[in-house]
């Protein structure tokens, strides 16, 4: 209970930040209505598959049915980062393919299911109907790390230092690693959803089908899964309408279960597509309500959290949390992404106050912090301004940190200052 009531005081509301709501799910032409470097609330989008954030706030969006990546700038404005428009493809009828590596922009893309991004920017697009597991980095360019003819399925999961990956089949959860890939970790799902992985190292699978989670030992062996690792849902078909919130998970109808997410505070968010809601799962096993949603196409452009009793949305397909701690939602065929942003202030960076310049090096500066310690640097040319930008690097957490603005200049001056955030689960 103290658990849930610190996940109300974190959450108050949740908004719409991108979507039109006039697509039909089909092969939508990129651009969304031609709403490139536009509001992304005046943007189509088409059966987006999951949204996920950076630390500075960008989220990126699978957008399965337009064949695209795009992203969702915090000025509020869209933009397509991976994917080809029909328009930049003469005589084309449909801009799904394959062409390669290379340049995002100029590469095409085959109903991407899920966009994993680091928390730098880089970002991993499943791409399941070219059945590659493909990673652009900050420059913008694409290239292939799993080639898996199998039918590759909604999952997506990738360690911070880039040396491992979960993914998923329809059927089976493998493993990448740069020695062994396509190694199966667990078979015997019936329609794999999404997952994500606990500090102990657990992978937690959805099961669509099967409308249930399934936690899976990191030292799984292959075999197949036995109901006894089934941590939430009935199993069966059942909705969650006779679902009371505070029940244990395994009580709870989760229809058509997709998104999962692990939040800071050890327990994790989940997404049924087929009953519309979304839940928190605490560490003791209680499943609680935290938005009620349908299959009716409802929407709401905003509303309170939790929303137990009215059907604000419908159709969530992912559930993420950000590094500030934002739960991030993507639903509808037609296409929404919402934000239920953390209120709560973030926590303090613990500053080592070093600062030294280096001459023809830059400014170095030093801190300390705590071993899960993530934090966003970022500069002004006057505190008076607020105009704060952030610089391009993420510290790593440590007892010591260090980094050197080889950009900052003798004058004018240039003030600093680090903002902490919440550690990710990964």
């Amino acid at each position: 209970a103290t658990e849930w009531q610190d996940l109300q005081a974190q959450y108050q509301r949740c908004t719409l930040v991108a979507g039109l709501g006039e697509g039909n799910g089909l092969d939508n032409p990129n651009e969304w209505n031609n709403a490139e470097g536009l509001a992304a609330t005046s943007a189509e989008l088409s059966e987006p598959h999951s949204a996920m954030a950076d630390i500075h706030g960008r989220i990126f969006v699978a957008d399965k049915n337009a064949h695209a990546i795009r992203r969702i700038d915090p000025d509020g404005t869209i933009h397509t980062v991976a994917g080809m428009n029909l328009n930049e493809l003469p005589g084309a009828t449909t801009n799904a393919g394959y062409n390669g590596d290379g340049p995002a922009r100029q590469r095409l893309l085959n109903g991407p299911q899920h966009a994993y991004v680091m928390p730098d920017g880089t970002f991993y697009v499943l791409d399941s109907g070219n059945r590659r597991v493909r990673r652009v980095n900050g420059a913008g360019l694409m290239t292939t790390v799993i080639t898996d003819f199998t039918s590759l399925n909604r999952g997506l999961w990738v360690r911070r230092d880039e040396a491992l990956i979960y993914y998923c089949t329809d059927t089976e959860l493998k493993r990448w690693t740069p020695g062994n890939p396509g190694f199966v970790v667990a078979r015997g799902f019936i329609a794999t959803g999404n997952i994500d992985v606990d500090l102990a190292g657990n992978i937690y699978v959805t099961d669509r089908l099967k409308s249930a989670v399934y936690r899976v030992p990191s030292s799984y062996n292959g075999a197949t899964v036995t109901a006894a690792m089934i941590v939430a849902g009935t199993a069966d078909t059942k909705d969650s309408g006779n679902s009371e919130s505070g029940d244990p998970a395994t009580e709870v109808g989760l229809l058509e279960v997709r998104g999962i997410a692990f939040h800071p505070l050890g327990g994790y968010f989940l997404a049924t597509h087929g009953g519309g809601d979304i839940w928190y799962v605490g560490v003791n096993g209680e499943a609680r309500l935290f938005i009620r949603g349908d299959k009716r196409e409802s929407h709401d452009d905003s509303f309170a959290v939790p929303a137990t009793s009215e059907n604000e949305i419908s159709e969530p397909r992912s559930v993420t949390v950000s590094l500030a701690g934002d739960v991030i939602i993507a639903s509808n065929d037609v296409g929404y992404i919402r934000v239920v942003r953390n209120i709560l202030p973030r926590p303090a960076a613990p500053v080592w106050d070093q600062l030294a310049f280096l001459p023809g090096t830059g400014m170095r500066l030093r801190w300390r912090s705590g071993p899960e310690s993530l934090y966003l640097i970022e500069h002004s040319p006057n505190l008076l301004s607020g105009s704060w930008n952030s610089l391009p690097l993420l510290p790593s957490g440590g007892t010591l940190t260090e980094f050197t603005d080889t950009t900052a200049p003798l004058n004018p001056r240039r003030y600093y200052r680090l903002r902490g955030l919440r550690a990710w689960p990964n």
